[in-house]
Parts: structure tokens; C-alpha cells; sequence
């Protein structure tokens, strides 16, 4: 399965020393130009990402909709934007966003999404992590990822650690 990648999954994944689970879960990963630059603005926080364990499965790819693109940039910024453009223009991807408003863009748009922990919980199902709480308990703790306790219960529950 092909993947792209919005600019917190990454940035998240990195926080909580689970990248890895990006080339375990997908066969190629790619992110925009303009996904990248968000990830460096973070070196702050994420220090270099490209080196980060796991990191090597993340290419860079261009979009080239730029009609597309323009008009997501209207009202999301420009990492979603262009994330949800690759991924529009990406034959069988699935785009991996958290924000709502850029889940919702994605959506109305008819390309297929998951988030961070939709991820984890993938991960999990597949046998690449032994249980996905303590990793949700990371994003909020580590990361400074906000997720509703009903999302971490229905994540758990479609983990099968309710």
C-alpha cells in the first residue's frame, strides 16, 4: 500500500520513537516539498527527521495540481494542502493526516484516509506492536498530540485492549 504522509503522523511517529512503523505498515511513503519544510521548521523539536529511525521510507514527491492546490491552500495550510493534493494525484494512496479540517477536505474530495492512530491500531492488528495504549498514552505525553478519550477508547477497542 502506498501512503502519503501530512506533516504531524510524521512529526508524532518521530516524538514517540515509532517511525519504523511507517515501513512496516506501507511498501512506499511520500510526502510534498511543502510537508518537508514543516518538518524542518521542527528541528527545534524533532531534531534532524530525515535521520530518524525509519525515516529512509519517506520520499519527496511534487504535486503537480496546482489548481488542486491552490484551492485546498485557501483554507488549510500549505503541508495539508499538498498532502492531500500528492495523495489525490497518487494512484491507490492513502493519505495519513490528523488535522479535522484537512481530514474533511481529503474526504469531500474522495481520497482515502487514516491518521496517526488509526495507524497504531493498524500496527497492532498486524503484530508490529504488542499493544497500542501505551503508544497513545505516548502521543499525548510525549508528543503533545490531542486526542479525545473517546477516540483512545474506541482505539483501544479496535485493538482489542478494551
Amino acid at each position: 500500500m502506498i501512503a502519503v504522509c501530512n506533516t504531524s503522523p510524521i512529526s508524532s511517529l518521530i516524538q514517540i520513537s515509532a517511525l519504523s512503523l511507517l515501513e512496516q505498515l506501507f511498501a512506499e511513503v511520500y510526502v510534498p516539498p511543502e510537508v518537508v519544510a514543516e518538518l524542518d521548521e521542527g528541528a527545534d523539536i524533532l531534531g534532524d527527521w530525515q535521520t530518524a529511525p525509519g525515516a529512509s521510507i519517506v520520499r519527496v514527491r511534487t504535486i503537480a495540481n496546482r489548481l488542486l492546490f491552490r484551492d485546498l491552500s485557501a483554507v488549510l495550510h500549505p503541508g495539508e494542502a499538498a498532502a492531500i493534493t500528492l495523495a489525490a494525484e497518487t494512484a491507490g494512496a492513502v493519505l495519513v493526516i490528523d488535522e479535522v479540517e484537512g481530514r474533511r477536505a481529503a474526504t469531500r474530495i474522495g481520497v482515502r484516509i487514516t491518521g496517526t492512530v488509526g495507524m497504531l491500531v493498524a500496527a497492532k492488528r498486524r503484530g508490529y506492536v504488542q499493544r497500542v495504549t501505551p503508544l497513545l498514552e505516548a502521543l499525548r505525553a510525549k508528543a503533545h498530540f490531542w486526542i479525545s478519550d473517546d477516540v483512545i477508547r474506541r482505539a483501544r477497542e479496535l485493538a482489542g485492549e478494551a
